[in-house]
């Protein structure tokens, strides 16, 4: 960690480049299985998912619910559609686990700078059958990695134009270049809370939006209460969120019983202001 992201400077800042590295690299775990999918690989086991003490390593299902990152990436991994890039070589490849066939998809591939400059916007027509990957185009990465990192969107979109899956990766030509994470700037990332109810659970739709000019990456929501103690337990559809400039996303969180008066859901991030929104 101290090699790609620099040492860490205080406990906080030791848990958010854990984080960093939770998500990318368990996320790579389910994308591995699904790049040889049914040639060398038919499934992953990890010998551990929960340790029964604090950690930030090979923990999925944290001990005091306040799920990490690796969770997410797990979750991202394991979509039933899932569009990826391999991490050795940038080649994409389209991931269909379900059993019906996928036809006249559109996937396409931005390449964006730290600082938000687009530096390449590709798209292509790809299909695959049911319960397998195709592999597609090879992403050339040499240009854009020559400033030393670079962060890649990806998104596949159905034949009628709806999405199906996206996936977001920093990657960088090296160590150096990694590094150059840690100096990205805080970016402003609008958010907004709403709760109503499900049956026996209180739902908490959260609005997110990145108001700044660069990529915001692995905004982390927490859920509290009006004295800021987290609401426990509470089941996040989606958490480390990142967001393109200009991109809004919505996520859901749920927890049971009546709504908390003055519940409020907080805001963090790699390179994410802090925020809170109460959740009227």
């Amino acid at each position: 960690m101290t090699a790609k992201l620099g040492a860490p400077t205080s406990l906080e800042d030791f848990e958010r480049k854990a984080q960093l590295m939770n998500y990318e690299t368990h996320r790579a775990i389910f994308e591995g299985m699904n790049q040889e999918l049914w040639t060398k690989s038919s499934g992953r086991l990890l010998w551990m998912t929960q340790p029964a003490w604090p950690s930030t390593m090979w923990q999925i299902l944290s001990h005091d619910y306040d799920t990490h990152a690796a969770f997410y990436g797990t979750q991202k991994g394991s979509e039933i559609i899932h569009v990826q890039m391999d991490l050795a070589d940038h080649r994409l490849a389209l991931v269909n686990n379900g059993l019906t066939p996928i036809t006249g998809a559109s996937l396409r591939a931005r390449v964006v700078g730290l600082d938000g400059k687009l530096l390449a916007d590709r798209s292509w027509r790809i299909d695959a059958a049911a319960n397998s990957t195709t592999l597609g185009e090879t992403l050339d990465l040499s240009g854009p990695l020559a400033q030393g990192a670079v962060v890649v969107r990806l998104d596949l979109a159905g034949a009628d134009g709806a999405p199906l899956s996206s996936n977001l990766y920093w990657t960088a030509k090296d160590a150096e270049g990694e590094r150059k994470l840690s100096a990205m700037a805080a970016q402003p990332v609008s958010i907004s809370a709403k709760s109503g109810k499900a049956g026996a659970e209180t739902v908490v739709t959260v609005s997110l939006a990145n108001t700044g000019s660069a990529p915001a990456l692995n905004g982390k929501l927490t859920l509290v209460d009006a004295k800021g103690a987290r609401i426990l337990p509470a089941y996040y559809a989606d958490n480390y969120v990142s967001l393109l400039p200009g991109e809004r996303r919505t996520v859901e969180v749920r927890y049971p019983g009546e709504a908390r008066a003055g519940a409020k859901v907080e805001l963090r991030g790699w390179n994410v202001t802090p925020a809170v929104a109460v959740a009227k």
